[in-house]
């Protein structure tokens, strides 16, 4: 499990990787079971795919939200690994989403949708902040209360 969460771009780059290297989805994105099925769309899904840095990272989380009898609120996936820019006015800036590295995750998009001030329990909050991801819902800026990244300051 990646204990350091970055600060900034450099040190995600740094730590994760220049998205310019080549064929940078088949060295650092790779796919992990969840440890509990998701939805995605009224699909089921049981997998997923992260960088494959933090795949420790992600299992914990979910892992925990389960044990803790907390799963019943994150049972809505949005996905995780894009390759794109940030959404909305802040993505005409040319901004990459920490998708890109697949380092974020967007859970329940319908009910906590990008710019909403509605937010997740704190508990679930708490405990994907304790395998190292912050918060959307926390952004100074425009809140994206779905989103949770392993990276700080970007």
């Amino acid at each position: 499990m990646l204990e350091r969460t970055p600060v900034g771009l450099d040190e995600i780059v740094e730590t994760f990787g220049s998205l310019d290297v080549p064929k940078f989805k088949d060295r650092y994105i790779t796919p992990f079971t969840l440890p509990y099925p998701l939805y995605y769309d009224k699909e089921i899904v049981h997998r997923a795919r992260c960088h494959f840095l933090i795949v420790d990272n992600f299992l914990k989380a979910f892992d925990t939200l389960q044990k803790n009898g907390l799963s019943k609120y994150v049972q809505n996936y949005g996905g995780i690994y894009n390759d794109r820019k940030v959404r909305g006015k802040e993505g005409k800036t040319g901004k990459v989403s920490t998708h890109a590295w697949g380092i974020a995750i967007d859970l329940e998009p319908k009910k906590y949708p990008l710019g909403s001030s509605d937010r997740f329990p704190d508990e679930v909050v708490s405990i994907f902040n304790e395998c190292g991801f912050f918060y959307g819902g926390d952004f100074k800026g425009r809140k994206d209360p779905m989103h949770f990244q392993f990276a700080k300051g970007y």
